[in-house]
């Protein structure tokens, strides 16, 4: 028996509906990262080290130009974010001032991974069997063009628990 094709499309649409149904009932993913090693990559990376040269460089012209107000703000703000990074790399201190830097880059990862929300690991106190959490650590790591010396403390940290913030000092000279 000769089908037409009024007839095929019919049964295609329909198994596509099917298909697309069981799709959308599917668990939602969640994906996650450990913010430890976002702030590692982030803090060896060469977008970070200009920081610090800007910093140092624009430091020094305030210094020369007796700027004693920049000269203060610089000074508080080089250790200022040695804490901030203390905080973000042993601990679990929020990264999304890092983040804001590749912030572009995350509908193409939770696209290409089908996620509904991109969240730090640390910032979950409840998930139920309706959620699948995916670890995309090692993607958002990439964004910060780690070298291998840098891969491989990622990958110790991961086995590693957190230091409890409170722990973390917040004299830059500890």
């Amino acid at each position: 028996m000769k089908k037409s094709p009024i007839v095929i499309v019919i049964i295609l649409f329909l198994v596509s509906g099917i298909a697309l149904s069981q799709q959308e009932s599917g668990k939602l993913r969640i994906g996650t990262f450990d913010s430890r090693c976002i702030a590692l990559a982030y803090g060896r990376s060469a977008d970070f080290m200009r920081e610090i040269d800007s910093m140092k460089s624009t430091l020094a012209v305030a210094k020369k130009d007796s700027n004693k107000e920049k000269i203060e703000e610089l000074e508080q703000l080089g250790p200022t974010k040695q804490v901030l990074l203390h905080q973000q790399v042993f601990s679990n201190g929020s990264v999304i001032n890092i983040l804001e830097k590749v912030k572009d880059k995350f509908p193409a990862i939770a696209k290409e991974n089908n996620l509904k929300m991109i969240l730090s690991k640390w910032e979950i106190m409840f998930v139920d069997e309706s959620i699948d959490l995916i670890d995309i650590t090692d993607q958002l790591v990439s964004l910060f063009n780690p070298d291998e010396q840098t891969k491989k403390i990622i990958e110790n940290i991961k086995s590693m628990e957190p230091v409890p913030i409170e722990q973390i000092s917040i004299n830059p000279m500890d």
